[in-house]
């Protein structure tokens, strides 16, 4: 049976998760061409956290290069011991053509009194980043205090404005922030990432969006839909949440992390940055068989994005 235009736009819209029709332009801009601004990357931690022997981590390189990543993301206690080396980190990163993405710290923004030691901290960890080719650097923090069930306001408080003062320091070394969510940050209501958004300077904070982790807590295409031009870097997992909300990983597109509707804005725009892996079946220990994982996630992602 042969479909109208109207059919035929229906159709994609569905298979797009409920996102708009591919190359419809009218809420994301003219759609440009996703080579060049669409870049696909992995998370290192399917090869076990940290990565232990610098040598150990070039053969990851050498790995990732040759299933088609561009970049990678590491646990910043993999080359802390060579920041005195960044310069030739670099020059191997380059060598291998895979770009540094980001190194992945821990935070402690609350209480008041830990901001400025942990800024301090990341501050040598931003520049030996930026020395050694990374326009970004990427932070998790753990959970607030609670009152009556609810989030702890003055504490929210304390933790919207750490994060700006932490932003502004790491830009000063030449580098973006990006806050990973974990689960906790929507499992409020209001949810501490509404707070993120609202109270956050959008110049300086954006957002390192774990799709997996706020499957089950968040429509992930509605929020992707809404807030992708504060998403400097997705990461990708896919996973099935049991009624006691047990995570079960699963193959990308075979989960519930709606992944098409999560890229449709991506695809459909201007929008550039990072389509990160992070498979962490296995966390912290290496997965069986590291290589056939991400072979088989970057055939998904080639087929799904065309990129």
């Amino acid at each position: 049976m042969k479909m109208n235009r109207r059919q035929v736009l229906g159709s994609a819209a569905a298979l797009l998760g409920g996102a708009l029709a591919p190359n419809d332009s009218t809420a994301w801009g003219a759609p440009k061409p996703r080579t060049g601004r669409i870049h696909i990357g992995a998370q290192t931690n399917i090869f076990g956290v940290p990565i232990k022997e610098y040598d150990a981590l070039l053969e990851i390189l050498d790995t990732l290069a040759g299933l088609g990543y561009a970049g990678f993301e590491t646990n910043a206690n993999s080359l802390k011991p060579h920041f005195d080396q960044a310069a030739q980190c670099r020059r191997d990163f380059e060598a291998r053509h895979v770009r540094l993405v980001a190194l992945h710290n821990g935070a402690t923004l609350y209480p008041k009194e830990k901001i400025p030691a942990d800024i301090e901290a990341l501050r040598p960890v931003a520049s030996a980043s930026a020395e050694m080719g990374a326009k970004h650097i990427i932070v998790s923090d753990g959970r607030l205090p609670h009152t009556n069930g609810k989030l702890d306001m003055d504490a929210v408080h304390v933790w919207t404005e750490g994060m700006n003062k932490l932003a502004e320091a790491v830009k000063a070394e030449g580098l973006q922030l990006c806050y990973h969510n974990h689960q906790l940050e929507f499992e409020d209501d209001p949810s501490l990432m509404s707070f993120l958004l609202k109270d956050t300077d959008p110049k300086l904070v954006m957002l390192n969006f774990d799709v997996g982790h706020a499957t089950g807590w968040t429509d992930t295409a509605a929020f992707s839909r809404e807030h992708f031009r504060r998403i400097a870097i997705f990461h990708l997992k896919d996973e099935r949440i049991g009624p006691d909300k047990k995570r079960i990983y699963t193959p990308l597109g075979e989960g519930q992390a709606n992944l098409p509707g999560v890229f449709a804005p991506l695809l459909n725009s201007d929008w550039e940055g990072w389509l990160e892996i992070e498979e962490e079946q296995t966390y912290p220990k290496p997965a069986a068989d590291p290589e056939a994982i991400l072979k088989r996630d970057r055939e998904y992602l080639r087929k799904v994005t065309n990129a």
